[in-house]
């Protein structure tokens, strides 16, 4: 992000303002209540992030290598292709029946931020983007010629889950999708 300082005031900026934006929505967290809690200056705090969609975007970046780092993680643990590709819908199961979910973060910035903030809504596609490209770069490693389609299929699966799991409470969302997606890599390793 252009403006920002490096180093620890930054990370504790995020990582203070990333815990308020989610637990309390972005909308009723002010920059003055972040500076207060991170123990920054107000003049530093915007210095750093000239506004709060910058500052909001940078917690989803956060964010978004948090969870890539964790989905790769958990595919890393199995040496068969297919059950790498459809333990990311295993990692899905497992969070979504966490106590405490909260739901998608990027569904809820960019419901709270919208289309008014366009750093915002960059971050979000960004991340949406490079889950894409995890979950083809799975099906890929599966040997499915049309990797690139198939993984636009998971990524469907992948985020109807999310968001059924996070608009309607559903947890069992994550095992449903994760049918579908053996159902659509059986199809992709016929075809």
């Amino acid at each position: 992000m252009e403006g920002q300082v490096e180093g620890e005031p930054l990370t504790r900026v995020v990582a203070v303002a990333d815990d308020l934006f989610f637990t309390h929505g972005v909308h009723a967290v002010t920059m003055q209540r972040i500076r207060s809690e991170a123990g920054v200056p107000l003049k530093k705090l915007y210095g750093m992030f000239p506004s709060k969609d910058a500052l909001l975007a940078a917690c989803l970046e956060r964010r978004d290598r948090i969870a890539r780092s964790a989905l790769a993680a958990r595919a890393e643990q199995h040496d068969d292709p297919v059950a790498r590709t459809l333990s990311v819908f295993d990692f899905l199961d497992d969070w979504f029946h966490q106590p405490g979910f909260r739901g998608c973060v990027f569904a809820g910035a960019f419901g709270e931020a919208g289309a008014a903030a366009p750093v915002v809504v960059t971050a979000v596609q960004a991340h949406k983007q490079s889950v894409r490209e995890l979950l083809t770069g799975l099906v890929a490693d599966v040997g499915i010629r049309e990797a690139d389609a198939v993984g636009a299929q998971l990524a469907v699966l992948f985020d109807g889950a999310m968001a059924l799991a996070t608009f309607t409470g559903d947890t069992g969302a994550a095992r449903h999708a994760r049918q579908a997606a053996r159902a659509v890599l059986e199809a992709g390793l016929r075809g």
